[in-house]
């Protein structure tokens, strides 16, 4: 595993945690009101919460799946700036990682460092 894949691993993952227990508690409070109320007074955090999800879902995805890494640290960079567009202040340490995981990503030069990969 590289760098900037540990790196983009551990940002998707700290970012997840915040809006994954938003949603649960969304869902645990909305079973017991019974009427969908609760979405009147924070649907758009819950949108929010889904996008914040969806963004650190991409950016593991295009860190593992993706081969050219010029454009996998062009994908990080650009969540980074979604997150930040997002939820404004509440990103700049996410926006930050992935930035720097970006760089790590445009820095790389796909060397084979595995003795597996050399086999093969």
């Amino acid at each position: 595993m590289k760098n900037y894949q540990k790196l983009t691993i551990i940002t998707a993952i700290l970012g997840m945690i915040i809006p994954f227990i938003g949603l649960f508690l969304y869902f645990f409070i909305n079973s017991f009101i019974g009427i969908p109320l609760l979405a009147l007074v924070v649907g758009w955090a819950l949108l929010i919460a889904v996008a914040i999800i969806a963004i650190n879902v991409g950016a593991i995805v295009a860190s593992f799946k993706l081969k050219n890494t010029k454009l996998v640290g062009a994908i990080l960079i650009a969540c980074g700036v979604l997150l930040f567009a997002l939820i404004q202040w509440f990103a700049i340490p996410a926006l930050a990682l992935f930035v720097i995981a970006g760089i790590m990503a445009f820095r790389d030069k796909n060397k084979i460092t595995d003795v597996k990969e050399k086999i093969s």
